[in-house]
């Protein structure tokens, strides 16, 4: 009996957390190669903008690209619409993490947080045709 009680108060505890739990949710990100370039899309979102964009080549923190948007000049996102690199180039024979942190910027001009979407993948070229996978 004391033993069904301890599991059910565990449960409860891990589960509870996450009700009360205020940071935004983390989706994966698709990508593809859309022409001769890379394309990262969001699967669903919903009156969401852009607050923090993030490219990250693995293993060289020197190749990097942060963007931080306020609500003035936030890109609004669509889904399955391909969202802007900002000038970031993708190599072959490399691996990125691209993410975004999105807001939702409500009538009165007010934000709150959207969802996050990340997604990690790798690049290289097949009989000179450049090819992405998700590494998820």
């Amino acid at each position: 009996m004391m033993k069904s009680i301890s599991v059910f108060i565990s449960v409860l505890f891990l589960t509870s957390c996450h009700i009360n739990d205020t940071r935004p949710e983390n989706h994966r990100a698709n990508v593809s190669v859309v022409g001769d370039g890379i394309c990262v899309t969001l699967p669903d979102t919903e009156n969401e903008s852009i607050s923090l964009l993030s490219i990250n080549e693995i293993g060289n923190s020197e190749n990097v690209v942060d963007r931080q948007f306020t609500i003035e000049n936030a890109p609004g996102l669509h889904s399955n619409k391909c969202i802007s690199n900002f000038g970031f180039t993708f190599e072959p024979g490399k691996s990125y993490v691209f993410s975004i942190n999105a807001i939702r910027i409500k009538e009165d001009h007010t934000m709150k947080n959207g969802n996050s979407y990340s997604v990690t993948f790798s690049v290289w070229l097949d009989k000179g045709e450049l090819k992405v996978k998700d590494i998820n």
